[in-house]
């Protein structure tokens, strides 16, 4: 383990290292972005040698750890290492699953150390697998597609010879990095028909799995909508907005690319019922789909971290993360806040390009219209005006490796040895 970048970058208008404590992030740009735009000080926790984010205006130190996903025992004992050379007790963020869920399994080690607002342990662990959190749904009558869950081994076309609900999704019960190469980087594969089913379950090694199939909302991403909370123990809802995706990356069951901040009282009214339903307390984002053929909402999942979602609401008046360090350092202190500034976008261009290709080919969006959007766009993930340096080095990296590919097109392939020549 190996601790990097202890001295200080000054951040000019903002607190110096050791007026405030440090806002721990093990995330990415869009979380540092967020507190730095409230003039919190970030560290940055990585498993990379240098990560793009570590390049913020905003980020004041890099604490190098293990990988989340692969030493989370390790990487928890590197974050206490640092956190005892620290003046004040850091506020620790997480984004995603794998240092949510490490997180949380060692809440009572990293206590004397870090300040960390988390939801109930056990219920952390039924959100993160969608097995689990199927049977919750249903047991709290949550309004969610008819779902099933799958075991893994030889017996998974057993499993589906009832099933009667096409067309269909099939999704890792975890994030999976082997789905997203199974399902050509979505979080899901839709299954057409009976025959289709059969194939991809015998497509599936036998170490695959378990996978949740649910029966599939009609409509495309962009009928995806969200509510995001931040609740104190009790139910007292300190802040709270929703969102929509406008397109993602691929453009079926992909990662958002593009976004909005919204004002929706249905999915604001219905994600306040969720959450009560489950006596919830920490940070929440909570998908729904509007069926395109009802118009009715469906319960997706909940995502109990934070997300790139708290950066477009920070500009758009609500910033949660920032109340959520208040509530830490001070707990109670945080003010209740809504937003003031609806309609706010957000994109990450390096993204969204990607998509723009499929959803051109789609015939549901021209290279005019969103040539238009980026130039009007709040918030340029990939370039931002207030934190240019992680923008224009990634594009470098890119110029480099598109130039590097053509270049190799254009040179001849070298002359094969006469000792390496096919017998």
């Amino acid at each position: 383990m190996v601790v990097a970048g202890e001295a200080m970058r000054s951040l000019s208008g903002r607190p110096r290292l050791g007026a405030m404590p440090l806002a721990c992030v093990i995330g990415d740009l869009s979380l540092v972005r967020a507190l730095g735009r409230r003039r919190i000080p970030v560290a940055l926790v990585s498993s990379e040698l240098q990560p793009n984010a570590s390049l913020s205006r905003y980020c004041l130190q890099v604490i190098q750890t293990p990988s989340w996903l692969e030493d989370p025992d390790g990487a928890v004992k590197a974050l206490i290492d640092w956190s005892q050379r620290q003046d004040e007790q850091p506020v620790l963020f997480y984004q995603g699953d794998h240092d949510l869920l490490a997180v949380s399994r060692a809440r009572a080690l990293l206590a004397p150390h870090v300040r960390c607002i988390l939801p109930d342990a056990e219920l952390v662990e039924t959100l993160v697998d969608k097995i689990r959190f199927a049977e919750l749904a249903s047991e709290r009558e949550l309004p969610v597609p008819t779902t099933r869950a799958l075991t893994a081994g030889p017996f998974l076309l057993s499993q589906i010879k009832s099933w009667r609900d096409f067309p269909c999704v099939l999704k890792p019960a975890t994030r999976s990095p082997r789905f997203r190469a199974i399902g050509n980087d979505q979080k899901a594969v839709r299954i057409l028909d009976r025959e289709m089913l059969e194939r991809t379950m015998n497509a599936l090694r036998k170490d695959d799995g378990p996978f949740v199939l649910q029966a599939a909302i009609e409509g495309g991403e962009d009928q995806i909508v969200s509510y995001h909370a931040y609740v104190r123990p009790g139910g007292d809802v300190v802040a709270q907005f929703t969102g929509r995706k406008v397109r993602t990356a691929p453009r079926l069951y992909g990662y958002s690319s593009y976004i909005e901040i919204t004002e929706d009282p249905e999915v604001d009214a219905l994600g306040r019922q969720v959450l009560g339903a489950l006596h919830f307390s920490g940070v929440a984002k909570v998908d729904f789909k509007r069926d395109a053929r009802d118009g009715r909402l469906y319960l997706l999942e909940i995502n109990p971290r934070f997300n790139l979602w708290h950066h477009p609401a920070t500009v758009a008046g609500v910033c949660i993360p920032e109340l959520v360090y208040r509530d830490a350092i001070d707990p109670g202190s945080a003010p209740h806040a809504r937003i003031t500034k609806p309609g706010v976008r957000w994109v990450s261009m390096r993204d969204d390009l990607w998509a723009m290709r499929q959803y051109r080919a789609a015939g549901e969006l021209s290279l005019g219209e969103w040539a238009a959007q980026m130039t009007t766009v709040d918030v340029n993930e990939s370039f931002d005006l207030h934190d240019p340096v992680p923008g224009l080095v990634a594009f470098g990296k890119y110029f480099t490796q598109v130039m590097r590919r053509r270049l190799q097109g254009l040179l001849p392939a070298p002359a094969r040895l006469a000792s390496e020549a096919p017998a």
